[in-house]
């Protein structure tokens, strides 16, 4: 890493100008608040560019990129380049990755530790069965609640049940920001991203208790998206998340969707158990890892 024919500098827009076509990650130093871009000169060739910044909904680890040109790989360059960009943060650093991929091995390589594997389960919506539990979980339903697409329901009202919902689900493996700061990212761009009118939210006298949201990619019969309650402790959080399920199920069935693949965290209290109870494959599995820095890398390496 001291290789004296390595150069760090700051990225400018003359690099991206002129590289951006080889490097997704090339970004100018800075191009957004809190953030470093540095690209790495080995022999006077740019050979790899870098970037890392706080996580606006994470506070507690930051968000990191590399990539190294084809032909300067498995020389180092990608270890010294993630030693550098450590340098600019005090929290430990934050990627996802496939598990055996050379991401995957590249990143154990430093250190990097699972703290969430999270497979898409995937459910087939032409199955008899899954139309059985459809009708299954809406026999418990009281006069209490309504089932609604999101087409009917105020903006404002939706994203804070999205932020509500967000929150809570991450709060015992990543601890969010302030609801202020987290708006604009898990309220309001998700429900920008959402196909509304085959989006689901049960409602309980009132206030909104579950929300199922479909991403709106990838599109044709194939559909992803996820769901879970909005609050965590509330006694009806279950029976209202399965209602949300069948609306969901039996609206995208309707609609001509083959499979749905389920974005949730196995630790989500009442979906995770309620998705137990279908038909599901699990893939695409990915691993939410953590790279040590600042004090995990000092604890790490004491002798």
């Amino acid at each position: 890493m001291s290789d004296p024919a390595r150069r760090f500098r700051p990225a400018t827009e003359a690099d991206v100008t002129r590289d951006g076509h080889r490097f997704s990650w090339l970004k100018a130093d800075r191009w957004r608040e809190g953030f470093r871009a540095l690209v790495l000169e080995a022999g006077g060739e740019l050979v790899g560019v870098g970037r890392i910044g706080p996580n606006p909904a994470h506070p507690l680890r930051d968000l990191v990129e590399i990539e190294i040109a084809e032909g300067h790989r498995r020389c180092g360059h990608g270890t010294a380049l993630m030693h550098e960009l450590g340098n600019y943060s005090d929290n430990p650093l934050s990627d996802k990755v496939v598990p055996g991929s050379e991401r995957d091995l590249f990143l154990r390589s430093l250190g990097a530790v699972t703290y969430l594997e999270v497979p898409l389960l995937r459910l087939e919506l032409a199955a008899e069965r899954t139309a059985r539990w459809c009708a299954e979980a809406r026999e418990g339903r009281d006069g209490a609640v309504r089932v609604i697409p999101w087409t009917g329901l105020p903006r404002d009202q939706l994203i804070d049940a999205l932020v509500d919902r967000y929150t809570w689900q991450h709060a015992s493996w990543s601890p969010t920001a302030p609801r202020e700061t987290i708006r604009p990212v898990v309220g309001e761009e998700f429900y920008e991203g959402a196909v509304h009118e085959h989006s689901w939210a049960v409602l309980r006298d009132g206030p909104i208790t579950a929300l199922a949201d479909l991403y709106d990619e990838p599109v044709g019969p194939v559909r992803e998206g996820s769901l879970e309650a909005v609050g965590a402790a509330s006694p009806h959080a279950r029976g209202d998340v399965a209602l949300c399920l069948a609306a969901w199920l039996e609206d995208l069935r309707a609609a001509g969707v083959a499979t749905l693949d389920l974005d949730n965290h196995p630790t989500d209290p009442h979906t995770a158990p309620l998705l137990a109870t279908l038909r599901r494959e699990a893939v695409d599995p990915v691993h939410l890892v953590e790279i040590p820095n600042a004090l995990t890398a000092q604890l790490r390496d004491v002798p």
